[in-house]
């Protein structure tokens, strides 16, 4: 399913560029999203139950989702024909990087032993920007009492990690190879 939502959400970014809609489509996706994640079972049971005709699937969609723009509901009417609802949240994954790379934008998490600072987190920002070579971060800060000290940054695949934890961990690698 992760190939079927990839291609829902390069139409549908594709789109948002030809009709410079962009922000719009991401801020409306976000939100369809938000409300279908905690009914995600129960969209699920809905659109693979073959009782619900394809009639049934596209009133729900109409019900479910007035005012969303025209080209983000095109959408969810073609997922309800293919019987595609229920992966929404994947496609919304796939458009959000989409989005993000359009603007070399990406989530980062950092992990810290405690609460860090609005400040202490800009400074940590500005430090991956310079190594990822993006031009803005999102970063959520996650507490992670393991640490014992330092941070661990993670920015899509790339984990940057000046954790205590990880130095005592490379110490004792370092002992192993010794005896």
């Amino acid at each position: 399913m992760a190939i079927i939502a990839k291609k829902y959400a390069q139409a549908l970014y594709e789109t948002s560029l030809d009709k410079d809609v962009l922000d719009l489509m991401y801020d409306e996706f976000a939100a369809v999203d938000e409300a279908v994640i905690p009914n995600q079972d129960k969209l699920k049971a809905f659109d693979s139950d073959p009782k619900n005709i394809a009639e049934d699937r596209n009133s729900l969609v109409e019900s479910a989702f007035k005012g969303i723009n025209e080209y983000l509901k095109n959408m969810l009417f073609v997922m309800a024909e293919n019987r595609h609802l229920s992966i929404l949240p994947e496609v919304f994954k796939a458009f959000e990087g989409l989005y993000n790379q359009y603007y070399n934008q990406d989530f980062a998490t950092v992990e810290s032993v405690h609460k860090l600072s609005q400040d202490e987190l800009d400074k940590v920002g500005e430090a991956l920007i310079q190594r990822t070579g993006l031009s803005k971060l999102i970063i959520t800060n996650v507490i992670n009492k393991s640490l014992i000290g330092g941070i661990r940054a993670k920015v899509g695949t790339k984990v940057f990690d000046g954790s205590i934890q990880n130095d005592l961990a490379q110490i004792e690698r370092k002992f192993i190879r010794t005896k």
